[in-house]
């Protein structure tokens, strides 16, 4: 059935009457006009920001083309992927060489995260890149204004129209017997605005586990994503917006249970939901939000399944007052509760911070943030930024940047119940396990920035980051230990961008990674050199060419032993056939490297997609 569909998607694209070309050649080069939100909660251009952030619009996210948005950040720097076997299978994004669970995700202003988790991170294998108008990544621990433990922040929008109506379909299939489809709408007027997305994802995958030589089936994936958003703007000063978001996944995966058996599946689900109230005046705005995410997962595999079920729910008042053109404040107020199974914690938290603007070439920031966690106490964090700008330099503009932060995370609620109630696994005796307190956490930026006039952009960052007592499982212990030492974390991004003609776009990207546990060991699975190389080529204003090789490098499993070095050669043609309808093909790993991310699991061979979109 979804065969024929697709079959009759891709004829029907030339029935389509053609009614011109898109001749959009505007460079994706970041500008210092270039609106951020994810710095500090609100637009801000890139001038006045000191942090290190990475943005993804709509139409790189298509350019590239990759189902999951996992596969499209690893283009990003600093930015390693650890997958376990195919889309839809446990997946970790580490930032800067920081766990995965340290990267705060949101969308649509929805924290995603999983407080039944181990560590409560958010599951990003579940997320696809269909329907995303913008991806905003915050490099490092800056992200006092979301929470004192995050030590990274990816911001995830969908579409938003200005004005008029947007509706699209789109199917794709490929290997591994892959389809992907997808129909979304969107509008907008003065009054009312609107968003409503279905996306469909199917595959057989491949098998799992390198250790399945008796089984050796392929390991599928599922995934049914819907998401709506409507706003009504009441007044010129007044907004309320409601956004839903459901996820249901499943799928199959080796290695389950003991003894380890490789014939094991999953249940994945999530629904979330935020309402807001919005006031904008001349002198600054603010918001009241409440948001709810409840998560469900299911896994079974041996005759045993096991259960998992939590919510999150947060309150926010976030606001921004200016003093005068030059001086203002964000400030908010939040309150969040975490549940999972019979375990629950409540959070408050209020912080504030002061952005300042001096003859429109100097920008500080200072924010402090406390928090009460109804298990740990009272802490304080806080942030502070500088970015200094000299222009006509080079026929460009050159920014010289800094930023400082610190934080702390408090132990997942799986975390302090598993100390609390392990037991000896011979004698089933209660173990006497350490009692937790949170991590302590600090991170420094320096970095360089070079604007050449929208043809040329050019970053230089030199970062640090730290975290005392960090929480760490030890197998002998059967437990949660915190280390007495220092874990640190430090390197260097290089970032390139430039418009070489009017059709050639080149994009290189270089992080050296020192990431080292307390005791100075490396820190597992992380990459000390991560690489990318890419151009796209737009020869006319239907027509693209987007190639991409990534590398990694230096990284060492969990026992120490080296995990070999790879290089992965992506790439996709998308044509314009006309304003309605585009047909595009992608190839990725098209010299058929066989490499490991995680030992013990495969990754996908050469494969190949095509697929058609259309927009109208």
């Amino acid at each position: 059935m979804k065969k024929s569909l697709l079959s009759l998607t891709v004829l029907s694209a030339v029935s389509v009457p053609v009614l011109g070309e898109s001749t959009d050649s505007a460079s994706s080069i970041p500008d210092l006009e270039t609106l951020v939100v994810v710095s500090s909660r609100q637009d801000e251009p890139l001038r006045r920001i000191a942090t290190s952030v990475t943005v993804l619009d709509e139409e790189q996210l298509k350019a590239r083309g990759l189902a999951s948005l996992a596969d499209v950040l690893r283009s990003v720097p600093s930015v390693s992927v650890n997958n376990s076997g195919g889309i839809g299978k446990t997946t970790s994004l580490q930032v800067r060489g920081e766990s995965g669970f340290r990267t705060l995700v949101q969308i649509d202003g929805i924290d995603i995260s999983d407080p039944t988790g181990l560590q409560s991170g958010a599951h990003i294998e579940h997320i696809m890149s269909s329907n995303l108008q913008r991806v905003e990544l915050l490099r490092g621990p800056q992200g006092m204004l979301y929470g004192a433990d995050a030590g990274g922040v990816l911001d995830i929008s969908t579409r938003r129209e200005d004005e008029g109506q947007r509706f699209e379909l789109s199917a794709e299939g490929g290997s591994y017997d892959t389809e992907r489809y997808n129909a979304s709408a969107s509008g907008a007027n003065e009054t009312l605005d609107y968003f409503l997305s279905a996306a469909a994802l199917e595959t057989d995958g491949f098998n799992t586990s390198s250790d399945d030589t008796e089984l050796r089936d392929d390991d599928g994936y599922d995934n049914e994503t819907l998401h709506g958003r409507v706003g009504w703007n009441i007044s010129e000063l007044w907004r309320v917006e409601a956004v839903a978001r459901d996820t249901d996944a499943s799928g199959e995966y080796d290695r389950c249970g003991w003894p380890s058996q490789d014939d094991c599946n999953f249940d994945f689900s999530q629904e979330s939901a935020r309402v807001s109230l919005a006031h904008n005046g001349e002198d600054g705005q603010q918001e009241l939000a409440y948001s709810h995410s409840d998560l469900k997962r299911i896994y079974i595999g041996g005759g045993t399944s096991y259960e998992y079920e939590g919510d999150i729910e947060k309150l926010n008042l976030t606001g921004s007052h200016g003093f005068s053109r030059e001086h203002g404040m964000v400030y908010g107020v939040e309150h969040r509760e975490d549940t999972s199974g019979d375990l629950d914690r409540d959070q408050w938290a209020v912080y504030s911070e002061y952005r300042g603007s001096y003859a429109d070439q100097a920008y500080i920031t200072l924010g402090l943030r406390h928090d009460n966690n109804s298990d740990f106490g009272r802490f304080n964090s806080f942030r502070a930024s500088s970015a200094y700008l000299f222009e006509n330099v080079a026929n460009g503009t050159v920014k010289i940047k800094g930023s400082y932060g610190t934080g702390f995370r408090a132990p997942s609620l799986y975390e302090v119940n598993h100390n609390a109630t392990a037991t000896d696994r011979l004698t089933s005796e209660p173990l006497e396990l350490p009692t937790l307190s949170p991590e302590e956490s600090r991170g420094l930026d320096l970095g360089v920035e070079y604007f050449g006039e929208n043809s040329l952009y050019l970053e230089f960052v030199l970062f640090k980051q730290v975290i005392d007592k960090e929480i760490g499982w030890n197998n002998d212990a059967y437990g949660y230990l915190q280390s007495q030492g220092t874990s640190k974390s430090r390197g260097v991004e290089l970032i390139a961008e430039t418009q070489v003609t009017d059709t050639l776009l080149l994009s290189a990207n270089y992080t050296y990674t020192d990431a080292e546990q307390a005791d100075d060991s490396p820190r597992p699975r992380i990459p000390k050199h991560l690489a990318n190389l890419g151009f796209t080529y737009k020869p006319t204003g239907a027509l693209s060419l987007l190639v991409n090789l990534r590398s990694s490098a230096g990284a060492e499993d969990t026992d120490g032993s080296s995990i070999d070095d790879y290089q992965v050669l992506d790439a996709s043609v998308r044509y314009q056939l006309n304003n309605a309808t585009a047909v595009y093909i992608r190839g990725e790993n098209l010299a058929d490297e066989d490499y490991e991310e995680v030992p013990g699991y495969n990754t996908a061979g050469a494969a190949a997609y095509a697929g058609v979109e259309f927009s109208f």
